[in-house]
């Protein structure tokens, strides 16, 4: 059995009783990082010692036959990402894909979801939203998709880095107009987390380029 397990994004009391129980019994733990799925276990106080597998998205074709092997000799194997559900913006798809169509068992063990958690905490009605991921970083192909979601309605979700915040609240003020609501999100469920909202030039005025760390959740609509 695949066990897809969420992991908290910050704050390590947001891990779920039932993803504790799955991580003390799988054999097998895919990690987009080792070492950072290795200091959770510590710090969750995990007893299992399951054996750690790189899994990230350089390696998933490459690993995906050994781990499909495993599987198919009935080990119990955890797929996790470095912070909140594996899948969303983060290895894991091909895999699950591979399972369905071998008709190997997988189940989700939810919990945390930064995109979940951005919408909550942006103010935004988010009764609809659309969830775009992380942009590409070409100037061309990023305005090319804001265009293409400008058409549906609903509030719309982005993770983007510290790096490039800056431009995409320029680019949202450029595609969708100086009137949008923006929201933006960072270091959620920790000490020190922030919720910036406002329209576009309201925003760009509240960002401290010395605070731009970590990864952002970008609420508009």
């Amino acid at each position: 059995m695949l066990y897809i397990i969420a992991t908290p994004i910050g704050n390590l009391k947001d891990i779920t009783l039932r993803a504790l129980e799955t991580l003390e019994k799988v054999e097998y733990l895919l990690c987009e990082d080792t070492r950072n799925t290795g200091l959770l276990l510590s710090n969750l106080e995990i007893k299992n010692k399951p054996k750690l597998i790189s899994f990230y998205d350089e390696v998933e074709d490459q690993k995906i036959p050994e781990v499909i092997n495993l599987l198919k000799d009935n080990k119990e194997i955890g797929l996790v990402t470095d912070a909140g559900t594996p899948v969303i913006s983060d290895p894991g798809w091909k895999l699950i894909k591979k399972c369905l169509g071998l008709g190997i068992s997988y189940t989700s063990v939810p919990g945390v979801s930064a995109a979940i958690n951005g919408a909550v905490l942006s103010g935004l009605p988010v009764g609809r939203f659309c969830f775009l991921g992380f942009l590409p970083k070409k100037d061309g192909e990023r305005k090319k998709i804001l265009e293409k979601y400008k058409e549906i309605d609903g509030a719309k979700i982005i993770y983007e880095s510290p790096f490039r915040l800056i431009k995409l609240i320029e680019e949202l003020k450029m595609v969708y107009g100086e009137e949008i609501n923006i929201s933006v999100c960072r270091e959620m469920t920790k000490k020190f987390e922030q919720v910036i909202n406002g329209k576009p030039n309201e925003v760009l005025e509240k960002i401290s380029p010395k605070n731009l760390k970590g990864e952002f959740v970008v609420i508009f609509g």
